[in-house]
This record gives structure tokens, C-alpha cells and sequence, in this order.
């Protein structure tokens, strides 16, 4: 299986008009209570070519600074569980998103519009889930993939669901043409 290296530091500098930071932190809260830097996700995808030619999977190496982790350590203490999962998501699917697909410039999304983020460049939406019960995962990813295919733009959607876990770190990416007609 190919493997994709990253720093995920590097987020701050992809998104400059996105402020990443507490997400950033929030990562690496959740995965060095699994592991030492780096930590391995499986990134399985469906629909999305760059991962189609390597077979639909590729591995994420993704590492992080030790001196990120008295930062997380404070915010594991200041946060509740699900929020701060959520957060770890949302950096870890700008990293995939980064890599795996080309959105350009995201813009958050208004309250209630079924997905995290847009891409106007791709009049697509990226929905990011996380969760650290792996019988959950798939579930999750269904339920996601149904509220990002509703979004009021009538765009594409992506959707990126995370699973952080001692048994394995995985994500779920896939791409979902709009039906138009359920737009009109």
C-alpha cells in the first residue's frame, strides 16, 4: 500500500483564511493518546481517482511537533470528549483534503447547510465527521454522505469520516455527484 507522509503543521499554511489552529491542537490531542508521532491512518476511498489508481486505499502518515503536545494536553483538560474529536477531524480531513482532492480555498458553510465547507472553485461542499467507535464508523459515514447530498447548493459533495482507534486509524473519503432533480 502507497504511503503519503505529512506534517500536520502544514494546515495553517494550506488554509490561511481558515484559523486551524485549535484543530490542529485538537489532533493532536486525540492521536498521541494512541501513539507517538507519526500516527497511521488507512485512507479508504470511493469515487475519488487519485486513490482509484492505487487500488481505492492509501496509508496517511501523519506527524506532528512534541512540543504540540502540552498544548493538547491543556485542551484534552479544557474540552469535552465529542467536541474535541470532532475538532481532530476536521484537521485531519483538511489534510486529506489537501492531498487527496483539489478544492482550493474552503469557505465555512452557514449553520444548517448540511456540510462543514465549500469549495467554489469546485461547486462542491466537504462534510467531516470523527469518531472513536469503530462500530460507529461506517454507520457514520452513511448518515453523512445522505446530509452532504442534501446541501441547498445543489453542489458535489465529499464527505471525509475519521476513525481514531487503538486498533487502527482509518478514514472513509468519497465524492457524490449532485442529482440535479433533487434540486430544483
Amino acid at each position: 500500500m502507497q504511503t503519503v507522509r505529512q506534517t500536520i503543521e502544514r494546515l495553517e499554511g494550506w488554509y490561511p483564511s481558515l484559523f486551524v489552529e485549535p484543530h490542529v491542537v485538537a489532533a493532536v490531542a486525540v492521536l498521541s493518546e494512541y501513539s507517538d508521532s507519526p500516527a497511521s491512518f488507512v485512507v479508504h476511498g470511493e469515487n475519488v481517482p487519485q486513490l482509484a489508481e492505487v487500488g481505492g486505499a492509501m496509508r496517511l502518515d501523519l506527524s506532528w511537533p512534541r512540543s504540540a503536545e502540552a498544548k493538547a494536553e491543556r485542551l484534552r483538560a479544557t474540552m469535552q470528549r465529542s467536541p474535541l474529536v470532532e475538532l481532530a477531524a476536521t484537521a485531519v480531513a483538511l489534510v486529506v483534503a489537501r492531498r487527496f482532492l483539489d478544492l482550493g480555498r474552503l469557505e465555512v458553510t452557514s449553520y444548517g447547510d448540511r456540510a462543514d465547507f465549500r469549495s467554489p472553485r469546485r461547486r462542491a461542499v466537504l462534510e467531516v465527521s470523527g469518531t472513536e467507535l469503530a462500530d460507529e464508523f461506517l454507520r457514520r459515514h452513511r448518515e453523512k454522505v445522505a446530509q452532504a447530498a442534501a446541501n441547498p447548493y445543489g453542489w458535489d459533495a465529499y464527505v471525509i469520516v475519521c476513525l481514531f482507534s487503538a486498533r487502527g486509524h482509518r478514514i472513509r473519503l468519497s465524492h457524490h455527484e449532485c442529482l440535479e432533480e433533487s434540486h430544483e
